[in-house]
């Protein structure tokens, strides 16, 4: 507790330590003392540099390191990516030296005649350290420090391990390189940590901003002036200069993108209420459609109310109406049932009379009579069945040839013909099957022929390019379909060649001698191992031959027989093309004209097909003719194939009908002989008596007048007879009567049995029951029925219910294209704010969510977001763009008065005998900045107006040019810098003005034209006068920051004006260190205190730092000069001596 208590009062010590040190920090000027460097360019090992609080004077010859001492605390004020080194050498030119080149020792090049290398002094692992130290007035102390230390043999600053110190105290580099060690950054940091005066920093800009805050370097702008300073001899842009170096960067764009993120949240209400917009007229039609579909719903319930009742309505009416018929028919039944007995009691008197006059007809004769009659009649039916057969007769007799007269002996001889024509009938019959089977079997023959004719053409007219049968093209296709293969990769030969027109003659005996080769299938080398396995699972039905193309790029010219058949070839443009020769040359044969020329010459073939291959072997092939070309397969087309099948089609076509007529004449001739034989058949079964008509005939007329004879009126037989007929009419005419009541009262019978089933029918219906306001609206559209409807009842329900149907259908339509119609509502919207209706019901089911959203986005949703828009859109136009116009109104003013503060400073110097520098600026024009004001102020006017979305759309385009000018990718460029940065809206100029007369002597804006001195003069006077402004805090009269490192300075000026130069930084109170070559020693004696020389071993490429007094450094200026002419006089043969 008591260690605990102890650190607690050391850390309160410390604190007021700290505040006192701010305290004074506030007066007292702040200088470099010391300067160290640890293997640092060419500096190895450790190097201090003291300086002097007067100033001091860096000098040595060139290249002995004195600018890569100072580059080592532009290393501790400015970031690797903003640093420029050896900046009085380069010029700017950063690729002259970089932060690495530093780390690694970087000393030359060297080149081996195929490369160049960059020869370094530390290639592999290695570490770097740097220190600051700086003391205030009052004895204070600040110390900044770097360690750099990289791991691996690479030149990348991403492989560069960095770590940044700022100390409240005297850290000595030895101090952080002992604890730091092989590399333990971890251990350095912590015991950073412990001590509360030092602070270690991974981040360079955090770094940056605690020791800018400790130095007093109020402006962003001070160390990069101060690197700028050092190694500047000219100005070229005082516009650039002052913008970029003195002035401090606009916050403008702070504002702006304050607004631009405003106007997201103002977009993001103008997007919910244009949201909640398009979702309230997404819906506005929904309530008008919820109102017609409950409408319609409504009328469909009575429609189908009504259609429910209407059975139950027509039973109501139709029992009603049965019951009053089925009392009529009861009345009328009655009725006829009195009649029915008394028409029996006459039936029953008209029989008995009929029966007494009847035996009195018998017994008078009419027995014999009745014989007579029944006889007649069957001698009639043989007549007319007589005559019947005779008429067919003569007609079947008369379609086989033969006579056709009626008698024995005509029939006999036509008998005997018939049973000669059915013996011979099988035969024939036969003959006739035979005739008609082989002409239908030549005629399906042909046909098929025919079709497979024809397929083969439309087959070959589908590939034109191509003479191989089809069979081969179609196994090529579905190969190339299943491979993926290019189809001009895979080819058949014969495909690829072509027989010359002049030799078209040899093509039969060619086309042999190819053979098989002409199928060939031609596959290239890179692929032709997926062609065997596709052609190895699959039975093809072809002989199928496939050779492997492997193209050699230094194919060997293929030579053919000079009486060769490979002569009298066309060769088809293809990249097999030479390939194929090569290789079809090993099967070329001599063309010769004769046998006897063919059998002394070995591999030779005649025009007519004959080849002798080797050792008097010799082959023919005629399966086919020799000149038929539907066997021929070369060619780069089908044509001449084509050609001759379509020959061969025209003389089957003709083949074929020819066919077709002796098939329907074999049908024709097959039929006629069926029919023949039916006919002889139906003779064969009559006899001479089925064809006698003249015999019936006269049996009917012997008949007919004994018959006349017995019936004779004036006979006592015929008066019987008539009395007897007499008494059967008037029984027969009381039986009919009778018949006709019967059926009456039968059909009266069925009557009420059909009216009693639809009284039950109707009372079945009733009990499905109809209310009270259903039937009220049926008697309206039915209306009360009567008798005479009774038997159109269904009829007229069927009407009513078809008409109730079409209402129905009607009010349906409406109902479904209400409900469709709100359907596609509640799905659009649903598809449209899926989150909002994820939990709704979907379709109609779901229509009360939808209206009740409607509702609260019309009552609440949409006012609420109108009146938030508003607000909004007011806070965006008034406030912050209110806020922008100021601001740049407010830099423009600010900026005026930072140069009138430097002119104030300006004053006090003197830039010549005589004259001082005084800055202005002047306004630059331009078109979008000028448009921007101008809209800018237009929205700032229009800020209470209600038209809100024209303001909206105003202030979207004023946002979208401020977002542009802000985004990271386009606020660098000068179109957005000018635009809201105060600084490029002008430019910056000196003016020479007389102390005495105020007179302006000259206008500057740039070193430009002048002189080297005078270059030097202007940069050294606005360069003074800046740095004194920039390093001046608020409130203070002079930099507290004060070291400044001149490097080369004041080369090309006389020593009077660099004198001048060097006043105006000393009535500045800038601490001034310059570094220089060994010149211009009298004008450092003057302004530097003391000296460091820096020295260099050319031959280890090592630097090293020595402290010398101006005594020494006379001294060794003397000797410098003496030996210098020495050599001179040596050089003219002049010996000189030493003085003593």
């Amino acid at each position: 507790m008591k260690r605990e208590r102890k650190r607690t009062k050391r850390h309160k010590m410390l604190e007021m330590t700290e505040i006192r040190q701010n305290a004074l920090f506030t007066h007292a000027q702040i200088r470099l003392a010391e300067l160290s460097v640890y293997t640092w360019g060419s500096f190895h090992g450790l190097h201090s540099a003291k300086i002097d609080p007067g100033g001091t004077l860096i000098t040595g010859d060139n290249g002995a390191g004195k600018s890569t001492l100072i580059d080592g605390l532009m290393a501790l004020l400015l970031p690797s990516s903003k640093a420029s080194f050896n900046v009085a050498a380069a010029q700017g030119d950063r690729s002259d030296r970089t932060l690495m080149s530093y780390v690694r020792g970087n000393y030359g090049k060297a080149h081996n005649g195929n490369e160049t290398a960059t020869l370094l002094k530390r290639s592999g692992a290695t570490a770097t350290g740097l220190r600051a130290l700086y003391q205030a007035e009052d004895g204070s102390k600040i110390t900044l420090a770097a360690l750099f230390w990289i791991t691996q043999a690479s030149n990348s600053l991403d492989d560069l391990k960095r770590l940044f110190v700022v100390g409240k105290r005297d850290v000595r580099l030895e101090e952080l390189l002992h604890i730091f060690g092989e590399g333990n950054a971890r251990v350095l940091k912590q015991r950073l940590k412990e001590d509360p005066r030092t602070e270690p920093f991974d981040s360079f800009t955090e770094y940056q901003e605690t020791y800018m805050r400790l130095l007093r370097m109020e402006n962003r702008n001070a160390p990069v002036l101060l690197s700028r300073a050092l190694g500047l001899k000219k100005i070229d842009d005082l516009t650039g200069l002052i913008r970029d170096l003195v002035l401090e960067p606009s916050q403008v764009k702070e504002h702006a993108r304050h607004a631009v993120s405003e106007f997201d949240d103002l977009v993001g209400t103008h997007n919910e209420l244009d949201d909640a917009r398009r979702q309230r007229d997404t819906l506005i039609e929904l309530p008008e459609t919820n109102q017609a579909l409950n409408q319609a719903r409504g009328e469909m319930g009575r429609i189908s109310s009504e259609l429910a009742g209407l059975p139950v309505y027509f039973g109501e009416q139709c029992s009603r109406l049965w019951r009053i018929r089925l009392e009529q028919y009861q009345t009328e039944l009655f009725q006829l049932e009195d009649e029915m007995a008394r028409q029996e009691a006459m039936e029953t008197q008209a029989t008995e009379r009929a029966q007494t006059l009847f035996h009195a007809y018998q017994s008078q004769g009419g027995e014999r009579l009745e014989g007579l009659r029944r006889d007649l009649k069957i001698a009639e039916q043989a007549h007319e069945k007589s005559v019947q057969n005779a008429h067919t007769y003569q007609i079947d007799v008369r379609t086989l040839g033969l006579a056709d007269t009626l008698t024995l002996d005509s029939f006999k001889q036509n008998q005997a013909k018939v049973q000669d024509s059915l013996a011979n009938m099988p035969a024939l019959r036969q003959k006739g099957q035979d005739r008609f089977a082989s002409s239908a079997a030549s005629f399906s023959r042909e046909q098929e022929r025919l079709k497979e004719l024809t397929s083969e053409i439309e087959a070959i007219e589908a590939r034109p390019d191509s003479n191989i049968d089809q069979r081969y093209q179609q196994l090529r296709d579905q190969l190339v379909e299943s491979l993926s293969l290019e189809c001009t990769e895979v080819a058949f030969v014969g495909e690829l060649i072509d027989v010359r027109d002049e030799h078209r003659a040899w093509q039969g005996a060619i086309e042999r001698a190819f053979g098989g080769l002409r199928t060939t299938l031609l596959v290239p080398d890179r692929q032709y191992r997926l062609v065997t396995k596709w052609l190895n699972a699959r039975h093809t039905g072809l002989h199928v031959r496939v050779q492997v193309v492997r193209l050699n790029p230094h194919q060997q010219t293929a030579e053919f027989l000079a009486d060769g058949f490979l002569k009298k070839l066309d060769w088809k443009p293809h990249p097999y093309r030479d390939w194929l020769k090569k290789y079809l040359s090993r099967f070329d044969l001599h063309c010769v004209t004769s046998t006897e020329i063919l059998d002394q010459t070995d591999f030779s073939m005649t025009i007519q097909g004959l080849v002798h291959l080797d050792r008097g072997r010799f082959e023919k092939k005629d399966q086919q003719r020799i000149d038929d070309p539907r066997y021929w397969y070369l060619g780069f087309n089908n044509t001449r194939r084509l050609a001759a099948l379509k020959a061969d089609r025209v003389e089957l076509v003709a083949k074929v009908l020819n066919l077709d007529k002796l098939v329907v004449d074999a049908r024709t001739a097959m039929d006629d002989l069926e029919e023949h034989a039916r006919i002889w058949e139906r003779i064969d079964r009559l006899t001479w008596g089925d064809v006698d008509a003249r015999s019936a005939q006269d049996r009917v007329q012997s008949l007919k007048a004994d018959l006349h004879a017995l019936e004779r009126p004036d006979s006592e037989l015929g008066a019987a007879k008539a009395r007897w007929e007499q008494a059967n009419v008037e029984l027969k005419n009381i039986q009919d009567q009778k018949g006709r009541i019967s059926k009456r009262v039968g059909g009266l019978e069925n009557d009420v049995t059909h009216a009693n089933q639809q009284i039950n029918q109707a009372d079945e219906r009733i009990k499905a029951g109809v209310t009270d306001e259903v039937r009220e609206r049926l008697d309206r559209r039915v209306g009360q029925l009567c008798l005479d409807d009774l038997d159109s009842v269904s009829e007229l329900e069927g009407r009513q219910r078809s008409a109730l149907e079409e209402v129905r259908k009607k009010t349906n339509s409406h109902e479904v294209k209400a409900a469709t119609k709100a359907g596609g509502i509640v799905a659009e919207f649903k598809a449209k704010w899926p989150i909002i209706a994820n939990d709704w019901l979907t379709g109609v089911d779901g229509l009360d969510e939808y209206l009740d959203h409607l509702t609260h986005l019309e009552n609440e949703g949409l006012p609420d977001l109108v009146e938030r828009f508003r607000e909004r859109l007011n806070r965006n136009a008034t406030q912050s763009l209110a806020r922008i116009s100021q601001a740049i109104q407010a830099e423009r003013e600010d900026i005026q008065d930072r140069i009138e503060t430097i002119n104030n400073v300006l004053l006090r110097t003197e830039f010549k005998q005589g004259t001082y520098l005084r800055l202005g600026s002047r306004s630059e024009i331009f078109e979008h900045v000028k448009v921007f004001n101008s809209q800018l102020m237009r929205v700032l006017a229009r800020a209470g107006s209600d038209e809100h979305e024209a303001r909206f759309v105003e202030l979207k385009d004023l946002i979208e040019k401020l977002e542009k000018a802000t985004n990271p990718a386009t606020s660098s460029n000068l179109e957005s810098l000018r635009l809201l940065d105060s600084r490029y809206q002008l430019s910056f100029f000196a003016e020479e003005i007389e102390k005495n007369s105020q007179k302006v002597r000259d206008v500057l804006d740039s070193s430009g034209g002048k002189s080297g001195g005078e270059k030097e003069s202007f940069a050294g006077t606005i360069v003074a006068a800046s740095l004194a402004y920039v390093l001046t805090p608020d409130g203070c009269d002079r930099p507290l920051y004060c070291t400044v490192f001149l490097d080369e300075a004041f080369s090309n000026t006389a020593e009077a004006v660099s004198r001048r130069v060097l006043k105006v930084f000393q009535e500045l109170k800038i601490h001034v260190n310059l570094i220089t070559p060994y010149k211009n020693l009298n004008l450092a004696r003057e302004s530097a205190h003391s000296l460091l020389i820096a020295e260099r071993n050319q031959e280890r490429h090592e630097s090293r730092l020595c402290e010398v007094t101006w005594e020494e450094i006379d001294e060794q200026l003397a000797q410098y000069e003496q030996q210098g002419l020495s050599n001179a006089a040596g050089s003219l043969g002049i010996n000189v001596e030493p003085t003593r």
